[in-house]
């Protein structure tokens, strides 16, 4: 092993690279490099030539994997230039159970759906399924309980005929039921399904090295696909901290990383126990709490590593009130920024941000500080004032009114709707507002398919009355990406032909969007990827938080009941010998204050509102209290040097490579705003009027590709009936659109299209300054010449959108030439046109070297300005031409 990977490691780290067992685990403690020791053992397995197709590497979300994917790549630079990086899957569980059973044919075709997508599905299903006979309680109630007893099913993985309550059994045989016909898969659904999968056909037998980030957060259901996974030779690393065990309702095992021998033998411990982020008294704190946690492992301790400070790291601020209590935080934010700390440096951190953080926000905001805080800023008010009163309205037919008191009812109505939104739509367009709303009423009377696009619609609207998203408005931006993805969820589940069931009037539709904005709204906004970059006071939970670090951290509301929660058992039908790692306890709380105790760098606030009445405040500042930890200050007498950070302790580490698939990039260099508004808030463009037949028509030519053989007729009808869905189409546009596919599918047949060697679905990757762009080739032709030709495949081509097909060819050609293959050429063609001609339909693309390379350097412009969250409008015809949300943009030209 190179000398290079030693010296970059403590002595503590480099401790698992000796490890001559099978299996090894490393018990992290905060801030000790667990990401660093990761990456460099990675790096080590490919030194020593590990084939990257055979390492798997789990991470807990889809923004650590990019993470670390870019940490990889950038490590491989400069160590590792000669190492084709290509086939290493670096990603969520989830993730790979969705990309594992893509590949076995029972589940070809299948859409996954996310939490928001099965609790409207839930929904959707709840007489079906008889939930309010299940648990005895009304509509809505039946939902969540469904929902709770579906989680323990599966992540403890349960026999449906033997460990299944009998009055549940046949609700969830009649659910998983639905979701098979239908083709849909849960995220349980994914990881019970390949376990299933697995053992039946086995362990990969080419999987050579698994790498399990965060194992502290895994549940039964995931052990069990890693068991089943590795082979004998399998070399399994897991890392993570047990002490950052937070996500207990989500079925977390703890003793999973404890107690790694019993589930995985030839096994040897690791444990990094130093601290590089926080001052010592912080560390000291959080040992402190960590003694009174009763699973844990008994052996590691945190160390810290830095020099103790020159003013108190940690202070204890008690207030008689709510009011005084803000006033504190206030006073601590002005004292920071008067010494030269940016505001994004400082970080505010709650059990629940809806449950107590609107009074700080309100007076942070009140004195002229930014805050970051979406769901308890304009964005959530944009929610409630606008989307929820809109909504509200358009889910009852209002019928012409029979008398006076109806009538005087309906204009009461009336006036409180615009009371609501006037905050919003200018005041001379109040007329434009009802013709708006009345017309997009009318619509939903029609019942049409047109009626159910309830973002297109929405979007149409919102540009009738001027509301518009500015660049400058970010709490805006964020709150309209919450919406709309909660509007898309709904819209999708209903607006979806489900087998042997009804659809739901479009009014319907809006009742169930309606409900799901006041439902879901507080939740989701609270789940939503904390953007540091944002200029601003950073106020969110400490779930949240985890993972990150601040100079400075404020823990406010530290009163019981707030933090910690009291307990409380999971309510679900099955025994507690399931369920016992779902509840909510004391220790798990205590877990969590761990967590936000160790985000802090350089100086800790511990602040509650109960100085006159101490018995509410919460046990962990009791605790540390008793043991003399901290001691109670007024904040007028701390030391000036207390607001004194120096600037190497406050400024920014290097930005991480990002990571950023083709198409995105792509959108950024035409509008970096777009880009902003799409991929950063997460703005949900409308569904397309093809719903999915472009998709489904890939699909068939993907498959064709792959088949050296002609299909006949026949074989062509039973692909295109197995692999090609249009669920959001009626039955009988469904058809249409399916002897639509066979016919374009015919004439590129009989022009022999297929006949050339071909390669499908070539991933590619291509490294930058400042990041790597990933991509998907549709196909390359090889000649006799050993020279490629890529082809690209569309069901109809788009004149607006041909200077970004170029683009994306170009592109492909740079990272095909950079993989060592000859490209003499490269085209689209137009799968439609060339139905409708009887030849050939194509464009030719230039892929010469100024063109390629003309584009490489303005690819290479757009990561450096993602990596660097710039995102400024650029409109121009053509940009705002293929914007797919140009309807909300204040800075739209067309």
């Amino acid at each position: 092993m190179s000398y290079w990977i030693e010296k970059s490691l403590s002595e503590e780290q480099y401790q698992p690279f000796k490890s001559l067992t099978k299996n090894t685990s490393i018990l992290a403690a905060a801030g000790s490099g667990k990401t660093r020791t990761l990456t460099h053992l990675i790096m080590k397995d490919l030194e020593n030539g590990v084939d990257p197709k055979d390492i798997v590497i789990f991470t807990f979300t889809e923004k650590a994997a990019k993470e670390l994917l870019s940490r990889i790549y950038f490590l491989a630079l400069h160590h590792l230039p000669d190492v084709d990086l290509q086939g290493m899957y670096i990603g969520t569980i989830h993730g790979w159970c969705l990309k594992f059973l893509s590949e076995q044919s029972e589940y070809y075709n299948f859409t996954p759906i996310d939490e928001l997508h099965l609790e409207t599905l839930v929904n959707r299903l709840y007489d079906d399924l008889a939930l309010e006979g299940c648990y005895g309680q009304p509509y809505p109630k039946g939902i969540d309980l469904f929902l709770n007893d579906l989680e323990v099913f599966y992540n403890e993985n349960l026999n449906l005929n033997s460990e299944v309550p009998i009055p549940l059994k046949a609700r969830l045989e009649r659910f998983v039921s639905i979701l098979h016909t239908n083709k849909l898969l849960t995220f349980g659904g994914m990881i019970r399904n390949s376990i299933s999968h697995l053992e039946n056909s086995g362990p990969l037998p080419n999987l050579s090295r698994l790498y399990v980030d965060e194992f502290q957060d895994v549940n039964t259901s995931q052990v069990l696909l890693i068991k089943n996974m590795v082979n004998n030779k399998t070399k399994l690393t897991v890392v993570g901290d047990d002490l950052q065990c937070i996500y207990n309702w989500r079925g977390s095992d703890v003793e999973r990383i404890i107690n790694f021998k019993e589930d995985f033998n030839d096994t040897s411990v690791h444990r990094l126990s130093s601290n590089y982020r926080s001052r010592p008294p912080i560390v000291r704190l959080a040992n402190n709490l960590a003694e009174r946690v009763e699973m844990k492992d008994p052996e590691k301790e945190m160390l810290w590593k830095r020099e103790e400070p020159n003013a108190e790291a940690v202070n204890w601020l008690s207030s008689e009130s709510l009011d005084e209590q803000a006033d504190k935080i206030l006073n601590i934010v002005e004292n920071y920024h008067k010494n030269g700390v940016p505001y994004n440096k400082i970080a505010i951190l709650l059990r629940s941000v809806v449950g107590s953080g609107q009074s700080i926000v309100n007076h942070l905001k009140e004195n002229g500080i930014p805050v970051n805080c979406p769901i308890l800023n304009r964005g959530g008010q944009f929610i409630n004032e606008f989307l929820l009163p809109v909504f509200n309205w358009l889910k009852s037919e209002v019928a012409e009114p029979k008398n006076e008191e109806e009538e005087a009812e309906i204009e009461k109505e009336t006036e409180e709707l615009w009371s609501l939104v006037s905050n919003w739509v200018p005041v001379e367009l109040e007329d434009e507002f009802w013709d708006g709303i009345h017309d997009w009423a009318d619509q939903l009377s029609e019942n049409k398919n047109y009626s159910y696009n309830v973002r297109k619609n929405l979007y149409e609207f919102l540009d009738r009355c001027n509301v518009y998203v500015a660049p400058e408005d970010n709490e805006l931006m964020i709150g309209m990406g919450i919406g709309t993805q909660i509007i898309r969820s709904v819209e999708e589940i209903h607006r979806r032909r489900l087998s042997g069931f009804n659809r739901r009037s479009a009014r319907g539709v809006i009742s169930e969007v309606y409900f799901s904005l006041s439902r879901y709204q507080n939740n989701f906004g609270e789940s939503t990827t904390v953007d540091t970059t944002q200029e601003g006071i950073l106020v969110t939970t400490v779930h949240q938080s985890k993972g990150l670090e601040w100079p400075i951290v404020i823990l406010p509301m530290l009163e019981s009941k707030r933090f910690p929660v009291n307990s409380r058992p999971h309510e679900s039908s099955f025994p507690e010998e399931y369920t016992k790692n779902y509840a909510t306890t004391l220790e798990d709380e205590r877990r969590l204050f761990y967590v936000a105790l160790t985000r802090a760098k350089e100086r800790l606030f511990l602040l509650d509102p109960c100085k006159s009445k101490p018995k509410s405040r919460s046990i962990f500042l009791k605790e540390f209290d008793e043991k003399q930890l901290i001691e109670q200050k007024d904040i007028a007498s701390l030391d000036p040097s207390t607001w004194i950070l120096n600037q190497e302790d406050i400024q920014d580490e290097d930005n991480s490579p990002v990571t950023v698939g083709l198409s995105d990039v792509l959108i950024y260099d035409e509008c970096p705003y777009q880009y902003g508004l799409r991929r950063k808030a997460g703005i949900q463009p409308q569904v397309g009027d093809e719903l999915g037949f472009g998709k489904g028509l890939h699909e068939i030519i993907q498959r064709r590709l792959e088949d050296n053989n002609p299909w006949t007729i026949e074989k062509l009808r039973e692909q295109i009936e197995k692999y090609m869905t249009l669920p959001y189409m009626s039955e009988e546009s469904e058809e249409k659109s399916k002897k639509a596919a066979e016919k374009r599918m015919v004439e590129l047949e009989r022009l022999g299209v297929f006949n050339n060697p071909v390669e499908s679905e070539v991933t590619v990757e291509v490294l930058l300054a400042e990041g790597i762009i990933t991509g998907v080739v549709d196909g390359i032709e090889s000649d006799s010449n050993a020279s490629y030709k890529i082809r690209d495949w569309k069901s109809n081509v788009h004149d607006e959108l041909i200077n970004r097909y170029e683009k994306q060819l170009q592109f492909y050609s740079y990272a095909l030439k950079k993989q060592g293959k000859e490209v003499h050429a490269a085209d689209i063609v137009d799968v439609g046109k060339t139905a409708k001609t009887k030849k050939l339909s194509s464009i030719d693309i230039d892929i010469s070297q100024s063109s390629v390379m003309n584009l490489y350097n303005s690819l290479d412009n757009a990561v450096k300005g993602i990596s660097k969250n710039e995102y400024f409008p650029t409109p121009s015809n053509q940009s705002c031409a293929v914007c797919d949300v140009r309807s909300i943009c204040s800075r739209r030209s067309c």
